[in-house]
C-alpha cells in the first residue's frame, strides 16, 4: 500500500480542484480519475481524496479537498508560489505527460550516484557507531583505512568517518525529510 502525503509535505503531491463550469470549452482536458488503471484511492475523515496512480515505472499522487467528480471532468492544478514550486511544476508536467501518453522525462529527484553512495556510507557509519564500533574500525571497513595508531592520527579518513557519522545522525533524527525536496534546500543545517 502506498504512503499518502498531503501537498504541503511533499512537492510530488499534486493538488487538484474541479474546474469551473465551461472550462471544457477552452483547452480543457477532461479526465476520469476513477478510471485510471491501477489507481489506489483513499478518502480521509475530512472528505479529502488521495489518489496514487502508477503509470509505467513512475508513480503520481494527487490530492483533492473533496471527492472527485463522478465521470470525466476538467481539473485545475493548485501550485503554491513557494520554494518548492520548481519541483511541484515538474511533478505536474510528469503527470500530464503520463495522462496524454507521452514519455515522462527525467525526474529532478534523481540523486547523482556520488550522493547515493555518500548517503549509504552515512547510514552504515551511523549504524556502526550506534552498535559501539570505533571510528577507526569504521574507517577500516567503510573507507579502506590500513595502518597503525600513528597513521590513524594523521589520516584524513579520521575526520571523514566522523563527518559521516554526524551526517548520518542528522538524517536519522529528522533530516531525511530534506531528501523529499532534493535538490532544493529549505533550511541550512
Amino acid at each position: 500500500m502506498p504512503v499518502f502525503w498531503i501537498p504541503e509535505l511533499s512537492p510530488d503531491v499534486i493538488e487538484l480542484r474541479a474546474a469551473l463550469a465551461g472550462a471544457d470549452d477552452l483547452a480543457g482536458m477532461p479526465i476520469n480519475l476513477a478510471e485510471l488503471p491501477g489507481l489506489v484511492a483513499l478518502l480521509d475523515n475530512d472528505e479529502a481524496w488521495h489518489g496514487f496512480w502508477r503509470s509505467g515505472e513512475s508513480a503520481h499522487q494527487v490530492w483533492l479537498p473533496t471527492r472527485p467528480v463522478d465521470g470525466s471532468a476538467t481539473y485545475v492544478v493548485i501550485l503554491p508560489l513557494d520554494k518548492l514550486l520548481e519541483l511541484r511544476a515538474e511533478a505536474v508536467l510528469r503527470l500530464w505527460r503520463a495522462l496524454v501518453g507521452r514519455p515522462e522525462g527525467r525526474w529532478a529527484h534523481d540523486f547523482p550516484q556520488q550522493t547515493r553512495d555518500r548517503h549509504i556510507l552515512m547510514l552504515r557509519a551511523f549504524d556502526g557507531r550506534a552498535a559501539g564500533v570505533s571510528y577507526r574500525k569504521l574507517a577500516e571497513v567503510l573507507l579502506g583505512f590500513e595502518g597503525k595508531k600513528a597513521d590513524w592520527d594523521n589520516d584524513p579518513r579520521k575526520n571523514q568517518v566522523r563527518r559521516l557519522v554526524a551526517d548520518g545522525r542528522y538524517y536519522v533524527r529528522g533530516g531525511y525529510r530534506d531528501l523529499l525536496r532534493y535538490p532544493i534546500r529549505l533550511f541550512e543545517r
